[in-house]
């Protein structure tokens, strides 16, 4: 679902944060998070497309440049910085001959002479990067452990936690395709026998029940307080409490945000702050795994492994590292080798990106060793 356009009603939204690392719940779900999809950073999905002309035929290509455009745009957006909005190179036809890989057709409806669709657009990984690079763009295309939310209600006639008729969950779950970014989202399921209000901020140990059962490092619990609900002036306020070890998830300020609707409506209100919140989180994500190229590193490494297949694992992680340039293996024995790292950035956004990875690096005694992280 997308929004409409905006135009006069006010509607306030109030988000502010709150750390509380002992707050969780009880929780026996029945069904599983709406998990977002494996991420590929160069593939954009959800773009819709329209266009006319003389005929569907004539139409098509129409919609499907226009869409590749589209894409590449968000593509941009979303491997970048808020800040370097306004330095994005604009996609020209020949730009996009270079970065554009394929296409594919999710969904198409024609007329006499008209064609609606959404498409999916695959962009070249290498290609990309030397466009970023050329410009001086930092960029981030490293995607976070998925993230847990768990999205409660509360209105004048009561609380919705785990109930299939909640309206923040509903809004979290239609958020567009195209706001998917590097930080996965995993929705929290409706169930039948989950707890009160109350117990949900009892005991810290069942939210981590929560997480363990779903394979989860974090979680947020995002609570939406409906406080006005006069026609086209609706204001929710919002409260986020973290539960893990992700620092960028630990830091979100309080902001304010105004937002202006024709006939604005409590369902366009929610969607309008999740995809606000998703930003934040997003923006939040690429400032500590962003890639500076003009910083670059190296580090010698112990490396610690129990056998071939955890080493294989090991080495694997290690290729899929973006910021990554080199690995350099200089001594390898059955349960440790010493690696000579080349790396893009400082120490610690290396160790936020092997950390996705389930790598832990560390410092001890003046040395750094790393090894794959445990279940």
């Amino acid at each position: 679902m997308l929004l409409r356009s905006p135009l006069r009603a006010c509607i306030h939204v109030l988000f502010t944060s709150f750390l509380a690392l002992g707050a969780g719940l009880a929780a026996h779900a029945q069904t599983t998070p709406q998990t977002s999809r494996a991420i590929d950073p160069f593939s954009v999905s959800g773009i819709a497309v329209d266009a006319s002309a003389d005929s569907a035929a004539a139409a098509r290509p129409l919609a499907l440049a226009e869409g590749q455009r589209r894409a590449f745009t968000v593509l941009l957006r979303r491997l970048t910085l808020p800040e370097d909005a306004g330095r994005l190179p604009r996609p020209s036809e020949a730009l996009l001959n270079e970065v554009v890989a394929g296409f594919g057709i999710d969904e198409e409806r024609t007329s006499a002479t008209r064609y609606i669709g959404k498409i999916t657009v695959t962009f070249r990984a290498d290609a990309v990067r030397r466009l970023l690079q050329d410009n001086k763009l930092p960029y981030s295309e490293t995607a976070s452990r998925p993230v847990l939310l768990v999205p409660v209600w509360q209105a004048a006639e009561g609380a919705k936690l785990w109930e299939a008729d909640n309206p923040w969950r509903e809004a979290w779950l239609k958020r567009p395709e195209t706001e998917g970014g590097l930080v996965p989202l995993s929705i929290a399921p409706a169930m039948t026998n989950g707890p009160s209000l109350e117990r949900l901020y009892g005991n810290p140990d069942e939210l981590r029940g929560l997480m363990r059962r779903g394979n989860f490092d974090d979680a947020l619990l995002v609570a939406a307080t409906l406080q006005q609900a006069d026609p086209g002036n609706i204001r929710v306020d919002i409260q986020i409490q973290h539960q893990g070890e992700a620092g960028f998830l630990g830091t979100t300020e309080a902001f304010t945000a105004q937002y202006s609707f024709t006939g604005g409506t409590q369902e366009e209100t929610l969607l309008s702050a999740a995809i606000e919140i998703g930003r934040r989180i997003e923006a939040r994500w690429k400032a500590a795994s962003v890639i500076d190229l003009e910083k670059q590193g190296q580090l010698s490494v112990a490396a610690g492994f129990d056998g071939l297949a955890d080493w294989n694992r090991l080495r694997n992680a290690l290729a899929a590292v973006p910021i990554v340039r080199k690995v350099e293996v200089l001594q390898v024995s059955h349960r440790d080798a010493q690696l000579l790292l080349d790396f893009y950035g400082e120490v610690a956004q290396l160790s936020t990106a092997l950390a996705q990875r389930n790598i832990v690096l560390q410092q001890r005694d003046g040395f750094w060793d790393m090894r794959s992280r445990k279940p």
